[in-house]
């Protein structure tokens, strides 16, 4: 989805305040007054809070879709790939750790079926590259072919899930990027064939 300048810094704003304060405090008055203007403005740009909070999510998707599109599109070999998508997704989060507030409020979507689908969307997808490049990498026998492809998409995307949930819950407490070096090596071991 493309958005404008000005939606851009709306996303930001919205953004910068969730992770100040966490979804449920923002407000479209706390927003138009941390931008500078009124709340009819607001409304020029964004129908209500749910459309700013899908767009959140979309526009994170956008951004890390990128990102991800250079890892999975390149000639190193699958646990690589897998390896550069776990240190990428966590820097990603170091630089925008206010997006885990967003991404990780599903339950709090449970009753907007638009929003749910959104970060469901999200996590399909990501969950379809990781499983493509576990495939790639049993293929080209840098991942053992002994585990099955959705059992490893399983347990490397709930294995990053629960480390950056931890770093929010411990309000960014220790050092994320120390911990993907740490998840990386582990995953490398569990996968390297023997």
């Amino acid at each position: 989805m493309k958005f404008t300048s000005r939606q851009t810094d709306i996303i930001n704003a919205a953004t910068e305040l969730i992770g100040e304060n966490g979804v449920q405090r923002l407000t479209t008055k706390s927003l138009a007054a941390r931008i500078g203007f009124s709340e009819p403005a607001l409304y020029r740009h964004f129908k209500d809070k749910n459309e700013i909070l899908r767009s959140i999510l979309l526009h994170f998707k956008g951004t890390m879709g990128e990102g991800l599109k250079r890892i999975i599109y390149n000639d190193k070999t699958g646990l690589e790939k897998l390896s550069d998508i776990v240190s990428y997704q966590f820097n990603f989060f170091v630089k925008f750790p206010a997006v885990i507030m967003v991404i990780f409020s599903e339950t709090s979507f449970q009753n907007n079926k638009n929003l749910s689908r959104t970060v469901k969307s999200i996590l399909d997808d990501k969950r379809k590259i990781v499983f493509d490049i576990i495939k790639s990498g049993q293929k080209d026998g840098s991942i053992r072919d002994d585990l099955e492809f959705e059992q490893i998409t399983n347990i490397v995307m709930g294995s990053m899930r629960v480390t950056v949930l931890n770093w929010r819950l411990s309000e960014y407490n220790f050092d994320l990027l120390a911990e993907s070096k740490k998840l990386i090596t582990t995953i490398e071991k569990i996968l390297t064939p023997e």
